[in-house]
């Protein structure tokens, strides 16, 4: 078994994992994201789709906000949370999606959905939503990557 991060090392996910959402709006995280010290996770709603970020991300995010007077702030915030939960991985590396946020993004209890790494945070995707790739991210990022490689 690998030796676990030291805590000051924010946790890295990558690849794609496609995987089923059992009838308790559970889906199990790759074993490879898994992170003993980092056993809370914050699941925020997007338009089409779920971001599971460490707690390192939320502080990124604090820091940013930071920089806004009082009141925008606190609206800006307050906003986050409105879209924001907190989770966990359960003894059997699970986190269980808020229900109406999953249904409102396209999954379905019984159905595949796809866990995107995105380095700093991952994606979770109805599986054909990811595979119609409607935004067109995937695209964007091959070609932004040839600029890399």
């Amino acid at each position: 078994m690998p030796e676990p991060l030291p805590t000051n090392d924010p946790p890295v996910f990558m690849r794609d994992y496609r995987i089923a959402v059992d009838p308790q709006w559970r889906v199990t995280v790759p074993s490879a994201w898994r992170f003993a010290q980092r056993a809370e996770l914050f699941i925020r709603v997007k338009k089409n789709h779920l971001v599971v970020m460490p707690r390192s991300e939320v502080e990124r995010f604090r820091a940013k906000a930071d920089e806004l007077d009082g009141t925008n702030r606190t609206a800006l915030l307050a906003a986050w949370a409105r879209t924001t939960d907190q989770t966990k991985i359960d003894s059997a590396g699970r986190i269980t999606l808020p229900k109406d946020w999953a249904q409102q993004v396209g999954i379905k209890t019984g159905a595949k959905v796809v866990m995107a790494g995105v380095t700093e945070n991952f994606q979770i995707w109805a599986a054909d939503q990811y595979d119609n790739d409607e935004g067109g991210m995937q695209a964007l990022g091959d070609a932004l990557l040839d600029q890399y490689d």
